[in-house]
């Protein structure tokens, strides 16, 4: 008989009470704010043009239970009714899942994503004509070529993979290539993913 229920059996109200103290003892294992169900009111993406025409996106995507839309073609975040209503989104964040409108992310989006391995970002100035893929049971940001990130078990933290190059077919048939470039922000903080991303020519028109 363990001493919780020994002195529940002695005293009816100590088992209460023990799990009160046992509680107000356990770590808060919550540091990655904001906590579950807590909003952000201010602006979820940031965009930063940089000096070669290429962009820099920041996502707030702290919050646990919602999903941040990207919409690629404008450089903007959709609110969830805006891209729900339009179907115009490209990209969902929540937390480390990257989410694309197409396949299993939307069966009505037509969002595709190739994935390229070692491929230089200034060497590629127009998409590829083959090797796009939809969502499915699991994400292409996530599951093709072993996923954006890996996990550094010294440092726990998440480390984009600098080899991965990806080009996004958006909903409007534009194409973009981007790279990842971290999951926190210059702070420290967590879920607050941001990528590289610049326009290139069109894929090929087949033969």
């Amino acid at each position: 008989m363990g001493i919780l229920t020994r002195l529940h059996g002695a005293r009816p109200w100590l088992g209460p009470m023990m799990g009160l103290l046992l509680a107000a003892c356990a770590p808060d294992l919550r540091e990655d704010y904001p906590f579950d169900g807590q909003l952000n009111t201010g602006p979820l993406v940031e965009v930063t043009p940089q000096e070669d025409g290429s962009h820099v996106a920041l996502i707030d995507a702290t919050n646990k239970s919602a999903q941040v839309y990207f919409d690629i073609d404008e450089g903007r975040e959709m609110k969830t009714d805006e891209a729900l209503e339009s179907n115009e989104w490209d990209l969902a964040f929540q937390r480390f899942t990257i989410t694309m409108n197409g396949g299993g992310g939307n069966p009505a989006g037509s969002v595709r994503v190739a994935v390229l391995q070692g491929q230089g970002w200034d060497a590629l100035t127009q998409a590829p004509a083959e090797g796009y893929q939809q969502d499915a049971s699991e994400t292409v940001f996530n599951g093709a070529q072993g996923g954006w990130y890996v996990y550094d078990l010294v440092k726990h933290r998440l480390q984009p993979r600098d080899e991965l190059l990806y080009v996004v077919r958006s909903s409007r048939g534009r194409f973009f290539k981007l790279r990842m470039l971290a999951y926190y922000d210059a702070a420290g903080t967590p879920a607050r993913p941001s990528f590289r991303y610049q326009e290139v020519a069109a894929a090929p028109s087949p033969p």
